[in-house]
């Protein structure tokens, strides 16, 4: 009796393993698992990837916009800097002449010289002799000036004081002077050096 019921039982589990339905089921979990494994590698997969790849593009066209930002507004700095630095750009021009213009200086040295009690005798300009002084420049070039004056030599600390003073900043290199004339006063020969640049397109680059 006991070995029937035993047999019964283990039939029942056979048929269990071995029904219909049983597989089906299997083949269902088999099938779910393959469909997930296919999902994810040819769809979930590739829309991560993508999704990366444009997070990566947007990132890098914001760090394009924050430069692109950065020199626009340098650009901006610089515009509104020009516009108010244009006078002092063309007031330089006269200060420091490209074509050899000296006419901010020969307008302002007669003044000087008559306001220190001094008559201004002659003027010129030649070539600076480079081997006077070492003048060490990377844009200006020294240009020689000599200028001839007679008045009283009690005056004469003040003239080269304001001569020194003028706009283009002239730098006196050497001074003579000659016998006194019966009137107290005496020639003085002055050398002074001023500068320009060579370059004639320099304000225009």
């Amino acid at each position: 009796m006991g070995n029937k019921s035993q047999r019964k039982q283990f039939d029942y589990i056979k048929f269990l393993r071995s029904s219909p339905s049983k597989k089906t089921m299997y083949y269902m979990f088999g099938f779910t698992v393959l469909m997930a494994i296919l999902l994810i590698t040819f769809a979930i997969r590739p829309t991560l990837l993508t999704i990366n790849g444009i997070n990566k593009e947007i990132k890098e066209k914001e760090k394009i916009y924050e430069a692109l930002d950065s020199k626009i507004s340098a650009l901006v700095q610089l515009d509104t800097q020009y516009v108010e630095l244009s006078e002092d750009l063309d007031s330089l021009q006269l200060l420091y002449p490209t074509s050899g213009n000296f006419s901010l200086f020969m307008s302002n040295i007669d003044a000087v010289v008559s306001r220190n009690g001094f008559l201004l005798r002659s003027l010129s300009f030649t070539e600076y002799e480079t081997d006077l002084y070492n003048v060490n420049t990377l844009v200006l070039s020294p240009w020689a000036v000599q200028i001839s004056v007679m008045g009283p030599e009690s005056n004469m600390d003040n003239l080269f004081e304001d001569l020194e003073s003028m706009p283009m900043y002239p730098v006196i290199d050497r001074f003579s002077f000659g016998e006194e004339e019966q009137d107290g006063s005496k020639k003085f020969s002055i050398s002074m050096r001023i500068y320009h640049i060579e370059n004639i397109k320099f304000y225009n680059d």
